[in-house]
């Protein structure tokens, strides 16, 4: 009788259920079409207009077990935020972890690989900057946090130009929160407007503002300095 009862268990001792998966990957499958769900129905109707119920035909996914996964609709739109910022993330590291570009090139090359990314596929663009804006304290909470994270990474690399003396000595995380906000209106601009350019024409767009701002920053000029004289006033060709 134990023979037979082990026998009976299966490979493993793992019972097997519909399609012979387990009901842990069942479970993970259903996980991943409702996100997928989620990233397709709030970055197309909007969050405001997709209810679970829309999300949970879309995933082909009943309510209960929705509910197993997500306490309700703003639980998904964090975890769909959550996941998409991962993703950007990995492409901001691996973009900045290219040891053989120059510095400052590295740098702008990694703005315009985050921005292409939001922009292909635009769903990913309006969750990230339209959709999660001002939905709870909550979510506010986290886009900040994206906000600072982003902006810490820039800041760090910044950092390293300025010890390499492409650019003056400050604390540069203002400046740093103030490229992701720049961001963010850019590709919220490109989202709702016609603003007569393509993904990567945006993306190198943003490109070409990081490098203009670099440039500013070279002429950065203290906020306690006693001269109000600004060194482009000195530029060749300047007008008196």
């Amino acid at each position: 009788m134990k023979d037979t009862a082990s026998k009976s268990s299966g490979t493993g001792g793992r019972r097997r259920g519909y399609r012979g998966l387990s009901a842990e990957e069942l479970r993970k499958q259903r996980y991943q079409r409702l996100i997928s769900a989620g990233t397709e129905l709030f970055g197309e109707r909007g969050y405001a207009a997709t209810p679970i119920e829309a999300v949970c035909t879309h995933a082909k996914v009943s309510t209960r077990h929705f509910y197993e996964q997500f306490e309700g609709r703003e639980s998904i739109l964090h975890a769909v935020h959550a996941e998409l910022v991962t993703r950007m993330d990995d492409i901001v590291r691996t973009s900045l972890t290219e040891a053989r570009t120059p510095l400052t090139q590295r740098v702008a090359d990694t703005i315009e690989a985050a921005v292409f990314f939001l922009l292909e596929e635009p769903r990913r663009g309006r969750i990230l900057c339209i959709e999660a804006v001002g939905v709870s304290e909550v979510m506010e909470k986290k886009r900040r946090e994206t906000t600072h994270d982003l902006a810490e990474i820039i800041r760090r690399y910044a950092t390293m130009m300025a010890e390499n003396g492409v650019l003056p000595s400050r604390d540069y995380h203002l400046p740093s929160v103030a490229l992701v906000g720049m961001f963010n209106e850019l590709i919220a601009e490109w989202l709702t407007e016609d603003t007569g350019l393509s993904a990567m024409e945006m993306a190198r767009e943003a490109k070409i503002m990081f490098r203009a701002m670099i440039f500013g920053a070279q002429h950065y000029q203290p906020t306690d300095s006693a001269s109000d004289s600004d060194p482009l006033d000195n530029q060749p060709g300047k007008s008196a």
